[in-house]
């Protein structure tokens, strides 16, 4: 009887702290998480090089000041992720285009190539209404169904990361749980 008893006991500690637990993770995942950078690493405050500068023209260990870096750090991302974003489009059209590919090989990249603007076309709109709340900069990248926002700020407040994820997930239907914010300053 008495370890009848020890087991029951067992079983409701076990299923107590079970339910405990799952009530807690239910709490925590129901907020957006925000990653605050409060200085710049030393690769980021290095001086970027345009493609007509070569090493020996630039002096070892010059730095740009910190509008110029984090301007740096917006345009270049924009750029690779445009760049990164043609070549896709551009290899799907070509699979598209191919007489010796299959009918089904066809039609998914004609799917890939429709999802692959829709996502860029939701990435323009959602920086472009991040920066008519206010803010400076903003870029947003989108895969699956996660969303990472970088936003140039010196300090965002509990009501501008709502009003982030707010534009984020009305505009990509991405629950809140899934969009990471970053602040840049």
């Amino acid at each position: 009887m008495t370890f009848l008893l020890r087991k029951r006991t067992l079983l409701i500690i076990i299923f107590a702290s079970i339910f405990i637990i799952s009530v807690y993770m239910m709490f925590l995942g129901n907020f957006s998480r925000v990653v605050f950078e409060k200085k710049p690493t030393a690769p980021d405050t290095q001086k970027v090089l345009s493609k007509s500068q070569t090493l020996e023209q630039t002096a070892p260990g010059t730095v740009l000041n910190e509008k110029e870096n984090n301007n740096d750090f917006f345009i270049d991302y924009k750029l690779e992720r445009d760049r990164l974003r043609s070549q896709e489009a551009d290899y799907l059209r070509e699979l598209i285009n191919n007489p010796n590919a299959t009918k089904e090989s066809r039609d998914q990249a004609q799917k890939d190539l429709i999802t692959l603007s829709q996502r860029v076309e939701k990435e323009m709109v959602v920086e472009n209404l991040i920066k008519a709340k206010g803010f400076e900069d903003a870029v947003i990248f989108i895969s699956n169904d996660f969303a990472n926002v970088v936003v140039k700020s010196s300090g965002l407040q509990q009501k501008q990361v709502s009003q982030i994820t707010d534009i984020v997930t009305k505009t990509t239907g991405i629950p809140i749980e899934k969009i990471t914010i970053i602040e840049r300053k």
